[in-house]
């Protein structure tokens, strides 16, 4: 039996309509599974590297604009991130090793080291003498000056003083074993600024090496007040194939470390201090396609932060105290069952 060309041409308005609706789904499926398995080598390294020519061009004219004296110096290159979501994690620094190292030649590097003798009162020039000659026996060159802790608490004590600190030098290294309360000292001012120092590890028997694989990590601040984050990837003193390099590795360590990996990233970036941001890596992806439980960072806890339970003897029998980290108390009594009259009675005959 024929259908009628009305109810046949019904059919295949319907059918079509499947198939649409079929071929939409699919689309969205695969721009997301194309969003998770993305490859770093699909990066355009054509395009990174007219950036960073551009960059290298824009920065030279515009300090020949100013001053003849700066025109000389090496102007840092800067890696701008840009987040689909932002992340909800506290303040962090995360560090990234590059395969070339961003110290120029004419940066200055300071190093922070223990005091031999303790006290405010001590003089801390044999603490430098010391570190100087243990440098100069293992041939480390690249340190410029040598800054004890107690000289950064009696000279560097207050907000200005920091801030001339932080403006003399343009690296820093921390001996590792007060790599924690060297940062702590010095405040917020070195944080914002990314540059707080990188811990070296003083008693090893390569110092040399360690002082250079040092200078070859960068950080980011990382935070959860805006999308954009900045790292340090170059100079202009560089060639732009080690630039290049420099790049593609911290692209790399991104998709590993970054809050929500590469599906996370909006936008990558390059900028100098005073140039625009030149794009090499956009991507339109929805919010929807990131997972919002991959962009919350706990805070790290030190090993003593959990509970701890006792018994408390001196307030009221059969309880026991919780204290947790954060300060509060609480109380557990023990329910202790009351045996009933008769069972009593009942042990009482048959003794």
């Amino acid at each position: 039996m024929a259908l009628p060309s009305s109810a046949a041409s019904g059919l295949k308005i319907a059918s079509m309509v499947k198939t649409r609706k079929r071929k939409r789904t699919s689309s969205a499926t695969e721009t997301i599974e194309s969003s998770k398995e993305f490859n770093l080598k699909d990066l355009s390294k054509k395009q990174i590297l007219k950036c960073i020519s551009a960059i290298f061009h824009m920065t030279q004219e515009q300090l020949k604009e100013t001053t003849n004296l700066l025109a000389e110096e090496a102007q840092p290159i800067f890696i701008q991130v840009t987040s689909v979501k932002v992340p909800q994690m506290p303040r962090r620094q995360m560090r990234i090793l590059l395969p070339y190292s961003i110290v120029a030649p004419d940066d200055e590097v300071a190093l922070f080291v223990c005091d031999l003798e303790k006290g405010r009162r001590k003089d801390y020039e044999p603490t430098v003498e010391h570190y100087r000659n243990l440098l100069n026996n293992h041939g480390c060159t690249r340190v410029n000056e040598i800054i004890p802790i107690n000289r950064v608490k009696t000279e560097f004590d207050q907000f200005e003083l920091k801030k001339k600190l932080l403006s003399s030098y343009d690296h820093f290294l921390v001996d590792g074993r007060i790599a924690g309360h060297m940062c702590h000292l010095l405040g917020k001012t070195f944080s914002k600024k990314r540059k707080l120092p990188t811990s070296v590890r003083m008693e090893s028997k390569d110092l040399k090496h360690e002082i250079d694989y040092a200078l070859r990590k960068t950080s980011m601040h990382l935070h959860s007040h805006g999308d954009t984050h900045l790292m340090q990837v170059g100079n202009t003193s560089m060639k732009k194939k080690r630039v290049l390099k420099n790049i593609l590795a911290t692209c790399e360590e991104l998709s590993k470390n970054y809050p929500g990996g590469w599906v996370n990233i909006r936008a990558l970036r390059l900028k100098g201090t005073t140039s625009l941001a030149l794009p090499f890596y956009i991507t339109l992806r929805s919010k929807n396609t990131v997972d919002s439980n991959t962009i919350v960072v706990q805070p790290k806890r030190p090993k003593a932060y959990h509970d701890v339970e006792g018994e408390l003897s001196t307030f009221v029998k059969n309880t026991t105290v919780i204290v947790k980290p954060e300060g509060t108390v609480v109380l557990k009594k023990e329910q202790i069952k009351k045996k009933s009259s008769k069972k009593i009675a009942r042990k009482e005959a048959e003794n």
